[in-house]
């Protein structure tokens, strides 16, 4: 098992490269779009935002998902190439309906949406951009299906380059607004998915493999209709504070919110990257239940550090970058959807054992369950707590949603987690949190020697719980004597080979 945690350590270690360079360049922009945007119009950024998720999700029929499990099987193993195609092709398709449905009901869709028709045209830049992020999503499943981590940050960190390069031209230069920022958006794309496939170019067998999407669209099936309740659940918040409240409050909370974000950017995407392929590679092998069940327990190790520091510096850090006052209320956000986002990781690592029993029909019933149940929520809260409501909804929505998937998978695939220690590791860092929220009216440069002082304690309150076992407190020995000195990193992990074993 330790040489798959290491695989998994390495892949997510390049990949957050890249997902650090996507909050780097939001950390660029931020000061930028305050200064330019007023609060409603950072709310309209908002609400454009999850509106391209909400457009990928349902139209895409998350068939990458399905390309993941297929990728490994050994009954499909001589058909790699011809599946690949299959699917890049199918997600060309239904890129090119995506951008007629939209395109063609922009205008109507605007004044939906923010009551005038003057956003119509960045609706249609919207449907392009969705369009192709559909269609990227192949080519970088396929790279990280192959293990190369490298070249999809390579790729991922160029369009980000780009995109910053161009969003700086057209705001500063140019004089433009939302209008500016999605063309910046769009240009970067095109570069990404143009990078994407010329990585890809050797893997692709012309071939269309009619059996094999129909079992990949019957297996995703019943996570079709299901796949609106998911954008329910991740995006009600915000079309919910647009109709219930103001654009204003979407603007704070869509800051908040983006801010939280960091930990599923950084940290969550770039281990689910990692070791995704990993699960399913490990299906049939003996120690693979203890290794879903580390999964849970070291992701939440991490996960938690970071709500820490970004729950307890979030006052610091939103001051820093948002120069108007009114966008400053936003630091309340970050605590709650922090939480939200750590039960929202769990959940995906409970769902291991659904996935692997293929019982989507479950998935797809419990997703539909707490998606209403969260858009009730959201009703009840919105009108009396604005963007705090809101906040809060997410969080008891995720926290029961995981509770709801875990009984139920490990019904039917039993894996040994360690949910007391996961459970020690939340509540230790919700004390810690609300701690650390108590110094904000304290002298600033005492309340950051503080802070910094609460972030360090967590690890070590840890081991007065009895929460390390031997055989990890003496691989932590061994790899501070290893790592202590920075002037060897370079070195170690380049002894770290592409089996994850040292050389």
């Amino acid at each position: 098992m330790l040489h798959n945690i290491k695989i998994a350590v390495k892949g997510s270690a390049i990949y957050s490269i890249g997902n650090m360079s996507l909050k780097l360049m939001g950390l660029i922009l931020l000061p930028l779009f305050v200064q330019k945007l007023s609060l409603s119009e950072y709310g309209i950024l908002g609400i454009l935002e999850v509106t391209v998720q909400i457009l990928i999700s349902t139209f895409g029929l998350g068939i990458w998902y399905a390309f993941e499990r297929w990728y490994w099987d050994k009954d499909y193993l001589n058909k790699q190439k011809s599946m690949y195609f299959t699917v890049l092709a199918f997600s060309f398709v239904i890129a090119l309906l995506l951008f007629f449905s939209v395109s063609g009901a922009s205008i109507p869709l605007s004044e939906l949406l923010f009551d005038n028709s003057s956003y119509s045209y960045v609706l249609v830049l919207m449907s392009v951009i969705a369009g192709l992020e559909l269609m990227a999503q192949s080519p970088a499943m396929l790279l990280r299906l192959k293990t190369k981590s490298l070249v999809f940050t390579f790729s991922f960190a160029s369009k980000l380059i780009i995109t910053l390069a161009f969003t700086l031209y057209f705001l500063i230069v140019k004089g433009k607004k939302i209008d500016g920022i999605y063309e910046a958006q769009l240009i970067g794309e095109i570069f990404y998915f143009l990078i994407l496939m010329l990585s890809c170019i050797k893997d692709i067998q012309f071939k269309f493999e009619f059996g094999i999407l129909k079992d990949m669209l019957v297996y995703r099936l019943p996570l079709v209709f299901s796949s609106v309740f998911i954008v329910m659940l991740s995006f009600t918040d915000r079309y919910a504070l647009k109709f219930l409240s103001t654009l204003s409050d979407v603007g704070v909370y869509s800051l908040g919110y983006k801010l939280a974000n960091t930990i599923k950017v950084i940290l969550i995407s770039s281990v689910w990257f990692a070791v995704r392929p990993i699960i399913y590679r490990m299906m049939d092998k003996p120690e693979n239940k203890r290794f879903y069940s580390k999964i849970m327990t070291y992701f939440t190790f991490g996960v938690v550090i970071f709500i820490i520091g970004l729950s307890i510096y979030g006052k610091e850090i939103i001051y820093l970058f948002a120069s108007k006052p009114e966008y400053r209320p936003a630091y309340k956000i970050v605590p709650v959807i922090s939480f939200a986002i750590l039960f929202g990781m769990l959940k995906d690592v409970a769902f291991i054992g659904l996935n692997i029993t293929r019982k989507t029909k479950i998935m797809a019933s419990l997703i539909i369950i707490i998606a209403i149940f969260n858009l009730g929520l959201n009703i009840l809260f919105i009108p009396y707590f604005q963007s705090i409501g809101a906040a809060m909804a997410t969080l008891i929505s995720q926290i029961i949603f995981f509770l709801l998937v875990l009984k139920f998978s490990q019904k039917i695939y039993y894996i040994p987690y360690e949910l007391k220690k996961v459970g020690t590791m939340i509540l230790i860092g919700l004390v810690l949190v609300i701690i650390g929220n108590l110094f904000n009216q304290m002298y600033l440069p005492l309340r950051l020697v503080l802070k910094l002082t609460i972030i360090f304690s967590f690890p070590i309150i840890l081991y007065f719980f009895n929460f390390y076992e031997k055989i990890e407190l003496d691989r932590l020995r061994r790899a501070w004597r290893k790592w202590r000195n920075p002037a060897k990193w370079k070195e170690n992990f380049k002894n770290i080979d592409d089996t994850g074993l040292s050389k």
